[in-house]
Order: structure tokens, then C-alpha cells, then sequence
């Protein structure tokens, strides 16, 4: 049998490592056993207009930064409608200003936003302001699904980021990694620190060695080892030969490499201001490591061993010469596999074409009768249906209704 088509869009470089990059790989991986999958990114444009977006991006924030990233976007959208807006059965959009409404099912990820993650910039109210609007914009004219990456994060960007401007429904669906041998392990090595992840501002690596250097201070038998690279890692190496600290920068790894690395080491810790879902912290739990971060990163909250509240060295210090593990739930890392992860997108997408308004969100058994009796439907009305959440048991009530209607016939479905 023919295997449908999937295009899945990331606005990036392959050759740039970093958790959308990381996810779009997996999730090809995992969706190529049912489907004829093509992952499009920046690589894919014609030569002479491949670097076009981050010329506009780069050029205006020069002036009206950070309006830079939002015409980024929108020049990427353009330009991957243009030569790639082809015939298939679903897309995958990696993020919110590539996405574009059209009547192929689609799904867009909304990882984060950029008006979240202007950390290294000195920037106004009213600048950040701008781009939150334009954002806002962009999310609410989506008609397709929008799903961001981890209950938490969904909350912080309605409530609190985006001020409850957003009107457009969105679900969640956790990002996920390839199956791997699950390593349960006592805590070890608890002094050998490890960090995986960019060497950039929002990832506060600085922070992380001025904490570092106090630990070592204290305790000379304490190690770090990054693995990653950015533009930090240059004043990071100075820092490290000025005060002569056991800190070992191992570059980008892949997945395997990071994982045969971690098992090495005892704690990971992780200083990030900024998070959403964090495949490092996913890694480090997979691992067996206990993970030190910071307490309110909008991530899965079993992902954090010993959250520190504030970003003050001090707290860090003693949180991590006396570890008392605050975090005793225990870890289900099936749950975040990415073979799930990507089995929920396409259930998303299947589904979203049956929502009308919102009276998936009110439907009652009387509702259910007065629709029976108007549409002059006589005999047994069976819905049955193994949900993945609430709206979805209401979205196929919505598709057995239109059935019904349109074809005044029994409608089976199987409910489990």
C-alpha cells in the first residue's frame, strides 16, 4: 500500500544544533516506518535565497530590534510556500511564523516564541511589546491544530506571556526521544557535574561557572564537563584559565554520544532562565543523574530533581554541596518517547477537523436527543471511542453527528 506523505517544515539549519533541530530529526525518524516523510529546512532553498531570511532578520534588528526574528519568519514562510508547497497528506510545521493555512490537515509546534527569549539583549517594555503583538496575530489566525511542548509551558505563555490575548485553542504534545535502554542507577559520582546544551546568554552558563568556580572553591574533588558549543564559549574557556578550574568542554555531540557521556557522571545541572520542555533534563533523567535547575522553567516538573528558586550563587552553592533531593516521584520515561510524541501529532490533526465552535465543549446526553429528534434519526445512536483526551471523545461525537445528518444511517464507533 501506497504510504501517505508528510512534509514536515523547520525554519533552520540542520548543521545548528538545538531542541526544535534535535526534534524535527527524531520526529522524521519516527514517522519514516508509516509514512513517505520529507523534512524541509532552510538547507533545501536554492542557494541564492538560502540565506536571504537571516539577512532581513539581521538587517532589521539592526534598526528595530527584535522585529528581525518576526520578518525572519515571515520572509522563511514565503519562501518555503513558494518552492515546496506541494501535494501531501499532512504538514508539520516546527514553528509558528513558518506556518500557513491551507486545506492539507496540518499541525503546527509551538517550541517557544522569540518576544520569550530575547534574554541576551537590552531591550524596552514597548519593543518586546511590538513583537508580542505580532505574535499574538500569527497564533490566532492558524486554523489548523497548535500544540506547544509541555503543560507548564501552555499555562506560562496563556496566562502570563501573552496575557490572555490568545484565542486560538492550544494543546499540548511533550516532545520525545528515540527508545533507548532505560538506566536505573543509584546516585554516583555526585561531584562530577555535567551541562548539556548551547554556550549562549538565555542558557546563563556564565552564572553556572561563577558557581562552579565557589564549589570548586570549597571542595577541589568537584568536575564539570560541557558538552555543546556558542558564542559563549570563548569568554567561558578565558574564565576557566583565569581561575584554573577542572572544566572540560567536549563540543556538540550526538544523541548516543551525549548518552554514553552522561552515564559518566553523577549530577547534571542545568542553569537555564528559559525552558519549555528541555531534552537535556529529559536526558539527564534517562540517564539516572540527579538534575539541579532552576525551580520555575516551564518544563515537566518530574524533570527536576532539586529546583533552586532564584538565581542567586549563594542558594546554588549550598544546594549543591548539601543535595537534598526535593523531587521523589518516579520517572516514566516511556512517556516521552518519541514514537508517542509523534503518534499524538497525527491524531491531533486527524481529529481537528471535526471541532464546530465550541459545542465539543458543552455537548450533553439532551443535546444529543434534541438532535436525534430534529434530524428524524429513529433506532440506536451508539458513540464509542478511546480518547486521547476530553476534547477529542467530543470532536468524533462532532464527526459520528455530521455523518448521521448528512446520511441518516447507525453510526459505530469503537469507545474503549
Amino acid at each position: 500500500m501506497k504510504k501517505k506523505k508528510i512534509q514536515i517544515f523547520y525554519g533552520g539549519f540542520k548543521f545548528v544544533k538545538g531542541g526544535v533541530n534535535s526534534h524535527s530529526l527524531s520526529l522524521k525518524e519516527s514517522l519514516n516506518k508509516k509514512y513517505d516523510v520529507s523534512l524541509i529546512t532552510l538547507d533545501d532553498l536554492s542557494l541564492i535565497v538560502r540565506f536571504l531570511p537571516h539577512l532581513v532578520e539581521k538587517i532589521t534588528n539592526l534598526f528595530f530590534l527584535p522585529m528581525g526574528f518576526y520578518y525572519k519568519g515571515v520572509l522563511t514562510k514565503i519562501l518555503f510556500k513558494f518552492f515546496f508547497n506541494k501535494k501531501c497528506d499532512y504538514r508539520i510545521f516546527e514553528d509558528i511564523y513558518i506556518s500557513w493555512n491551507s486545506n492539507i490537515p496540518s499541525i503546527t509546534m509551538m517550541h517557544a516564541v522569540w518576544s520569550d527569549n530575547l534574554q541576551k539583549y537590552k531591550l524596552t517594555k514597548n519593543s518586546i511589546q511590538k513583537l508580542k503583538i505580532n505574535e499574538v496575530k500569527i497564533i490566532n489566525v492558524i486554523k489548523h491544530p497548535v500544540c506547544t511542548v509541555s503543560e507548564p509551558y501552555k499555562k506560562y505563555l496563556i496566562n502570563k506571556h501573552f496575557n490572555k490575548k490568545i484565542d486560538k485553542k492550544i494543546s499540548v504534545v511533550e516532545l520525545g526521544i528515540k527508545k533507548i535502554n532505560y538506566i536505573s542507577k543509584k546516585y554516583s559520582n555526585l561531584k562530577s557535574l555535567i551541562y548539556v546544551g548551547s554556550l549562549e546568554a538565555r542558557k546563563n552558563i556564565n552564572f553556572l561557572f561563577k558557581v562552579f568556580k565557589k564549589v570548586y572553591e570549597y571542595d577541589n574533588s568537584y568536575r564539570l564537563t560541557l558538552i555543546g558549543d556558542g558564542p559563549d564559549k570563548i569568554s567561558l574557556q578565558k574564565f576557566k584559565e583565569k581561575h584554573n578550574l577542572p572544566i572540560k568542554f567536549l563540543g556538540n555531540k550526538n544523541q548516543s554520544e551525549i548518552f554514553q557521556e552522561l552515564k559518566k557522571h553523577g549530577t547534571y545541572i542545568h542553569t537555564s532562565v528559559k525552558e519549555s520542555f528541555s531534552l537535556s533534563l529529559l536526558e539527564a533523567k534517562i540517564s539516572g543523574l540527579m538534575t539541579i535547575a532552576y525551580d520555575k522553567l516551564e518544563v515537566p516538573k518530574e524533570f527536576i530533581d532539586l529546583g533552586v528558586e532564584n538565581f542567586n550563587v549563594n542558594n546554588w552553592f549550598k544546594n549543591i554541596i548539601f543535595k537534598k533531593k526535593k523531587n521523589n516521584n518516579k520517572f516514566n520515561y516511556k512517556k516521552f518517547l518519541i514514537n508517542n510524541s509523534s503518534k499524538k501529532l497525527i491524531e491531533r490533526i486527524d481529529n481537528y477537523g471535526f471541532e464546530k465552535s465550541d459545542f465539543f465543549n458543552k455537548i450533553t446526553n439532551k443535546q444529543l436527543k434534541i438532535f436525534k429528534n430534529k434530524n428524524q434519526i429513529k433506532g440506536e445512536l451508539i458513540l464509542t471511542y478511546c480518547p486521547i483526551d476530553k476534547i477529542d471523545q467530543y470532536l468524533v461525537i462532532i464527526k459520528s453527528l455530521e455523518i448521521l445528518k448528512n446520511q441518516k444511517k447507525k453510526c459505530f464507533v469503537i469507545f474503549n
